[in-house]
């Protein structure tokens, strides 16, 4: 895992390859506390190359927890399956999903 703080935006990157039912919980436990301790948030999600629906559960789980703090979050760097996944769920009426990383902070800047 990556953590990068630039000013008040923080840019989480989970290094793993996918996110499904046998670590979707360990995603979980790992991240929202982490993320509990930031305001403004983009999750960085290009290495994950495949969910499934336990791992947008735990996605879903980061950003309702975030939502309830009155806590800025997005996604960004989807890979193609991934995007696929996501524009199915409608997932972006939840969160804001970008392509890049610049993207993402310049929402965040907002």
């Amino acid at each position: 895992m990556n953590v990068e703080e630039t000013g008040n935006r923080t840019i989480i990157t989970p290094d793993i390859s996918q996110l499904d039912s046998l670590n979707s919980q360990e995603f979980s436990s790992t991240y929202a506390p982490l993320i509990s301790s930031y305001s403004n948030i983009a999750l960085d999600i290009s290495k994950i190359g495949y969910i499934d629906s336990s791992g947008l559960g735990a996605i879903l789980e980061i950003v309702r927890e975030t939502h309830d703090r009155d806590a800025k979050i997005c996604v960004f760097g989807a890979q193609p399956s991934v995007k696929v996944l996501f524009r199915m769920v409608q997932l972006e009426k939840l969160v804001p999903i970008f392509e890049t990383k610049d993207q993402a902070v310049a929402w965040l800047a907002d």
